[in-house]
């Protein structure tokens, strides 16, 4: 599976990057996610929860950051397993300031998936990763708009909200 696309936050590009590297803010945006603890220099252990049709299940894991280019880049590698299957990937994140306030994320990436999870096919698992990615990405902006000190209030229906309001918000700029 491929996935790839770009997401522009209203901060600058410190603010975001600070944002990506920090695995206590990650995990209070990256949907389903349990603990997520940090077990050497970019390197972190976790869990999340998955459900994609009637496949759903917990999965434990490895992230390692890589390659780490400060505000510019890093390379992701995901190894996680469950009783649903596993997962394997790399990926890219690359930010570029486009104005004085506005990071530009780039993101492309490749995961194998096996198991049961497979089974599902590849077109369910195609949205529920772009469904992921969309939550998460609007749970991040939230926080790194959030003014210093200032408590996001984080959850599934929160986000989805967000979700339809930026996407309410582009269709009527559109116009």
């Amino acid at each position: 599976m491929k996935v790839s696309g770009t997401y522009k936050f209203e901060a600058p590009i410190q603010r975001v990057w600070e944002f990506l590297i920090d695995p206590e803010k990650l995990q209070k945006c990256i949907p389903g996610a349990g603990k997520l603890e940090t077990v050497g220099p970019n390197e972190y252990t976790g869990e999340i929860d998955v459900g994609i049709a009637a496949v759903k299940g917990q999965y434990k894991g490895k992230v390692k950051l890589e390659d780490l280019q400060p505000s510019k880049h890093y390379r992701i590698n995901v190894d996680g397993k469950g009783k649903q299957g596993f997962i394997k990937g790399t990926g890219t994140l690359d930010l570029s300031e486009t104005g004085p306030n506005e990071t530009l994320l780039t993101y492309a990436g490749d995961a194998q998936i096996g198991g049961p999870l497979a089974s599902v096919g590849q077109r369910m698992i195609d949205g529920a990763a772009k469904t992921m990615l969309n939550q998460f990405f609007v749970a991040m902006e939230a926080e790194v708009k959030a003014a210093p000190g200032e408590v996001v209030r984080q959850g599934v229906f929160l986000n989805f909200w967000r979700l339809f309001l930026k996407w309410l918000r582009g269709l009527f700029a559109g116009k």
